[in-house]
């Protein structure tokens, strides 16, 4: 079961993703969540050490995923290692050992 907000900001998500901003939306999420003062050097590294990241690893995806149109059993294992990675990162970032 997921919370209204949750519901909000995949409708949002969904949105912009439509509109070809979703990574600019992560981004501002990400900003607002951690603070980080607007304008400035540190938003504008911080913006682009974000954007390098998601493409990083949209090419690492399209680079991993079997040919065809649909999905292999690897192609959705890879993506399951892949978000327990992450998973794993912000639990790690949580409790302070990231």
């Amino acid at each position: 079961m997921t919370s209204p907000l949750q519901d909000a900001i995949d409708k949002l998500l969904r949105a912009q993703s439509d509109e070809a901003n979703m990574i600019e939306t992560l981004w501002i999420m990400f900003a607002a969540s951690v603070e980080i003062p607007t304008g400035g050097v540190q938003w504008v590294e911080s913006r682009r050490c974000f954007f390098a990241g998601a493409a990083t690893v949209l090419e690492a995806v399209l680079r991993i995923m079997e040919p065809g149109d649909e999905p292999t059993d690897a192609d959705l294992r890879r993506m399951n290692r892949l978000a327990e990675e992450l998973t794993r990162f912000q639990t790690d970032m949580k409790a302070g050992r990231a």
